[in-house]
């Protein structure tokens, strides 16, 4: 499926949507965890998978990280695992309850915060932040829709980068997955005008899911913007 005919169908062709409208297992290497209907599916989109694989390969110990739009907490989860204190926020209601129960399942302590971005989070500096955002073009009108929708303007943007310097200090590594779907030119615009930049630190193609980008999100320190997703 090519990224016009996803722009087209996306973000849920309707035999998925017959999928996940039951409670789904998902496993991570030793990780497993349950996704309750209405919460992004991990296993649907590589998106996630590019992340959890860059998450494994870090060392959190004692590190303080924030995800931002956790879903079902899979990566908040495996921070945690790999020794990391994690505060794990999403704006959906259900989403913080699979997050939840998902921390229960596995014995996991969260922060867990139900917050629209940084709305109700206490200020404090985080080591790492890890978003996997919503990145379709339209109002989201459901709960659910937050997932995929980040309003007409890009307004998720607009708001994550007009929100995020009260969050990070100099070394904050603060990491986004972004795919070739979306904007990718709209989203560094609205980062330039808020003094960020991007820097790709991985690619991956994947068959009916496309490129999928890595980037760490930086304060801009020179006069250019890391643009190179080709």
């Amino acid at each position: 499926m090519n990224g016009v005919i996803r722009k087209i169908l996306l973000p849920l062709p309707s035999l998925v949507r017959r999928y996940l409208s039951r409670k789904r297992t998902y496993r991570f290497r030793e990780l497993t965890i349950e996704v309750f209907p209405g919460v992004f599916h991990p296993g649907f989109f590589f998106s996630t998978t590019l992340l959890l694989q860059f998450v494994e390969k870090q060392t959190l110990q004692n590190s303080n990280v924030l995800e931002l739009g956790a879903g079902s907490g899979i990566i908040s989860l495996l921070a945690w695992q790999r020794g990391a204190s994690v505060t794990a926020t999403d704006i959906s209601s259900e989403a913080i309850r699979n997050i939840q129960y998902n921390a229960i399942k596995n014995k996991a302590t969260l922060s867990i915060l139900q917050s629209d971005l940084f709305k109700e989070l206490p200020r404090q500096k985080f080591d790492w932040i890890f978003i996997n955002p919503p990145y379709y073009p339209r109002q989201p009108l459901k709960e659910e829709e937050f997932a995929w929708y980040c309003g007409e303007g890009h307004d998720y943007f607009v708001n994550f980068f007009g929100g995020l310097v009260p969050f990070i200090s100099d070394d904050t590594q603060t990491i986004m997955v972004l795919s070739e779907v979306c904007d990718l030119k709209k989203i560094m615009e609205i980062a330039t005008l808020h003094g960020f930049e991007f820097e790709k630190i991985a690619e991956k193609y994947v068959l009916m899911d496309g490129k999928n980008y890595l980037f760490r999100i930086k304060p801009i320190r020179s006069n250019h913007t890391s643009l190179n997703i080709k």
